[in-house]
């Protein structure tokens, strides 16, 4: 069974709320679709502010108005993160475009909750293994390209 996770994250200081989100859709998503492709990826959204807890899954020791968006992704089962594969891309790559726009790199402050805790406007990057970069729900009409993802 595939393995879904949320991660919540934290803007860089200094970046307006409207630069994050743009920089994250628009850039950001586009360049970790080389490493989600080699992972097996099978679903990736990003989710911004303002974020509130789903009524299945409230995490009350978590005040979400301290995080700017959450990142969804489902995983192959099998999907270890100390065995990824591209990792030299992940290090060399995502990793350093991490820094401009979040806190530090996701994984120096990321907070983990469940699967589906998190609610916000969603962004769907992919989606059953296609590519969906979009506006999706409450962004406006999403879909503008369409792209297979192959998994490996």
């Amino acid at each position: 069974m595939p393995e879904a996770t949320q991660v919540l994250l934290k803007r860089r200081p200094g970046t307006s709320v409207a630069e994050f989100r743009a920089y994250y859709q628009d850039h950001h998503a586009k360049l970790v679709l080389p490493w989600c492709k080699a992972n097996g990826v099978t679903y990736y959204a990003q989710i911004h502010s303002p974020l509130k807890w789903t009524t299945s899954n409230p995490n009350p020791s978590i005040n979400l108005a301290d995080w700017d968006a959450a990142a969804e992704m489902v995983f192959p089962p099998q999907f270890r993160l100390e065995e990824m594969a591209e990792r030299e891309y992940y290090e060399n790559v995502i990793v350093p475009d991490e820094r401009t726009f979040l806190l530090d790199e996701a994984r120096r402050h990321l907070v983990v909750v469940a699967a589906g805790s998190v609610e916000g406007s969603r962004v769907e990057v992919i989606k059953d293994g296609d590519l969906v970069l979009g506006k999706g729900k409450g962004g406006g009409d999403g879909g503008e390209l369409s792209v297979r993802v192959e998994r490996g």
